[in-house]
């Protein structure tokens, strides 16, 4: 699984050069790829005909309309982000291309089985391989100036880069914090009298021992506050673990903990270097046919860390019983003028206390917002900057008594124009029953699902004193309101508002 070239080239036309800016081949591949390819092999075009075949197959030189039999025949067969460019000596392929910060990054994986026949693209291992490689030169590069040159410093770079993280075209290690950490410690890596070393590890590091655990939750609903149409909503969540532990190959456990009475987690996916992960009562543990028990559920996972910050678990909660806020939206009106209720209701089992609590009102098929006068409990209102959509933010904290807010508003639109007239649909959106409103809102120190990490539980081998750190936040994903009541057609005054 090796790499016959790599290229980096900036997007014609977004950075002032127009040519490759990085290249690298590899003879000892290049010399297997004729080996195994024999008379049907292509060689590596030089930078400038790679350059030439590239933006003809991506269809970056101008005019863009010019027809290319090889590129926009209907019986071109796309594999993106495989693709086939042509050079004087053949066709190359298969050429993987990625794209990010405005740059091009390409590069050419060794097929071992031969390309006459063109075995599928999941019979090629060094593919993913070759991806892998170039999303990590991506991260490793990072935004880059427009005046990016071959002599640009962070060009430079990569050369250092690639002979770490990929010598002799074979990718090893294409992490970029690790290859980040090998380049700048002055220390020799260092081999474990027992055991092996770690490639995601090469070498020991000299820290204080602390483990820091990051919990985000989401939420998606949708509300209709109607009889005849039932709410949805599901949680799920993500848990993050940042560990910075002596050793080469530290092996930590926890749990990740949730109360007896709340709904226990499902759907637990788990991180590749999770060696263990089960399901357990712990601490005054279930005996069978005991009642009233109070003691967590247990989600036991035991795992060896890689040193940067890393995705552990994701987990899904889907029979939470109640949302966390609680609205009802009503809109009545016409194209010109409307109405609207909007109440919500904060759980009292939610802690009040938000980092920020926003309501979003989109109006896209009317014309633009000329006024609104609005009285609402709490808060302040906006309108955005292109004078289609009002929000209402309510702040940290609803009022503590009765944890409700309200919104009453009466809104006027201008005139459409013709241009807005002719992209508009026959059954408009955002007009009538299918008007919404939607939440924004974020709590720190929370989750809904009252998922958490036992602290007593979180165990490091070799055993070691070690600093533990939990953040916890719960995030809407996706958190709409319909407006389910009324004519659309049907103007009110406020004063029939409930």
């Amino acid at each position: 699984m090796s790499i016959r070239a790599v290229w980096v080239v900036p997007l014609p036309g977004i950075t002032s050069s127009d040519k490759v800016v990085f290249s690298r081949t590899f003879s000892t591949v290049e010399r297997r790829a004729v080996i195994f390819n024999t008379e049907e092999h292509v060689p590596i075009p030089d930078d400038k005909e790679f350059y030439r075949a590239l933006v003809d197959q991506l269809g970056l030189r101008h005019p863009q309309q010019q027809f290319v039999e090889s590129r926009d025949s209907c019986s071109k067969e796309f594999q993106k982000p495989v693709f086939e460019l042509k050079t004087k000596d053949g066709a190359l392929w298969p050429v993987v291309i990625f794209e990010q910060n405005s740059l091009l990054f390409c590069c050419l994986p060794l097929v071992e089985q031969g390309c006459k026949a063109r075995p599928p693209l999941i019979d090629i291992p060094s593919l993913s391989q070759g991806f892998s490689l170039l999303v990590n030169m991506a991260d490793y590069l990072g935004p880059v100036p427009r005046d990016v040159d071959t002599f640009s410093p962070q060009i430079q770079d990569l050369f250092v880069y690639i002979t770490q993280a990929a010598p002799f075209g074979t990718p090893i290690n294409t992490n970029p914090a690790t290859v980040r950490a090998v380049l700048l410690s002055k220390q020799t890596p260092q081999v474990p009298s027992q055991g092996f070393q770690p490639a995601w590890k090469p070498i020991l590091s000299k820290v204080k021992p602390q483990l820091q655990f990051v919990i985000s939750e989401q939420i998606r609903a949708v509300q209709y506050d109607s009889s005849s149409t039932k709410d949805v909503w599901d949680v799920y969540g993500t848990v993050s673990c940042k560990a910075e532990l002596d050793g080469m190959i530290p092996d930590v456990s926890m749990a990740l903990s949730v109360p007896a009475d709340a709904t226990p987690l499902d759907h637990l996916i788990v991180s590749p270097c999770v060696q263990q992960a089960d399901a357990q009562i712990i601490e005054g543990a279930k005996i069978s046919g005991r009642r009233g028990s109070t003691a967590p559920v247990m989600r036991k996972i035991r795992f060896t860390p890689p040193p940067e910050m890393f995705t552990l678990c994701h987990y899904t909660s889907s029979s939470i019983p109640e949302l966390p806020i609680q609205a009802s939206y009503q809109m009545k009106g016409d194209q010109h003028s409307v109405n609207i209720l909007v109440q919500l209701k904060l759980n009292s089992a939610v802690k009040n206390n938000f980092e920020y609590c926003e309501v979003q009102f989109p109006f896209f098929n009317r014309g633009i917002i000329q006024n609104i006068d609005a009285q609402q409990n709490v808060g302040s209102i906006i309108i955005s900057g292109d004078k289609r959509r009002i929000g209402w933010n309510i702040g940290q904290k609803f009022p503590s008594r009765s944890l409700e807010v309200s919104l009453q508003a009466t809104i006027k639109f201008g005139d459409i124009d013709d241009s807005q007239a002719t992209n508009m649909y026959d059954d408009p959106f955002c007009v009538g029953l299918n008007s919404y409103a939607q939440i924004f809102f974020k709590i720190l120190d929370y989750t809904h699902s009252r998922c958490d990490i036992d602290q007593r539980s979180v165990q490091v081998h070799p055993s070691t004193k070690v600093k533990l750190r939990t953040v916890r936040e719960f995030v809407s994903s996706d958190y709409k309101v319909w407006n389910c009541h009324g004519d659309a057609q049907s103007a009110f005054s406020p004063s029939q508002l409930p």
